[in-house]
């Protein structure tokens, strides 16, 4: 025996075939103990990973909510999309509006000039008219 109460080694090769097999093994159980003790900690993981499922069930709901209204976002923008040609050759025109809406009110203007200058020609064949037997004699036609 050595000092430490164990068997010596040339003591260990005098022990029974079985029992020195069972001595083999303890490294191995060691191994597989330290193994089940990494797989318990998988667990445990597992376990929590799982706990967290219906939030992110929750969190999956808002994000197909949100899906749906982009969807209908990317219906409008595709509607924008669609009429661009039409609203750029409005943006044409509306540019244009400045020069056509001084020339309408040029025309305007001597259309009014046109207006007074036949009123006041008119004026007096109207003061005329109400002298001619059967006309107005109120005068309201001319003054």
């Amino acid at each position: 025996m050595s000092p430490l109460g164990l068997p010596s080694i040339d003591g260990l090769s005098t022990l029974p075939a079985s029992l020195n097999k069972a001595l083999r093994q303890i490294s191995e159980i060691t191994r597989n103990t330290a193994l089940l003790r990494e797989i318990a900690r998988a667990l445990k993981q597992v376990t929590a990973d799982t706990d967290a499922l219906p939030g992110i069930r929750e969190d999956m709901a808002r994000v197909a909510k949100a899906t749906s209204v982009l969807g209908a976002m990317d219906d409008r923008m595709t509607a924008i999309e669609e009429a661009m040609p039409v609203l750029v050759e409005v943006q044409r025109h509306l540019d244009q509006l400045p020069e056509t809406m001084r020339q309408l009110l040029a025309a305007l203007d001597e259309l009014n000039q046109s207006v007074d200058a036949l009123q006041g020609a008119v004026e007096p064949m109207g003061r005329l008219a109400n002298r001619v037997p059967g006309g107005k004699k109120s005068g309201a036609a001319g003054t």
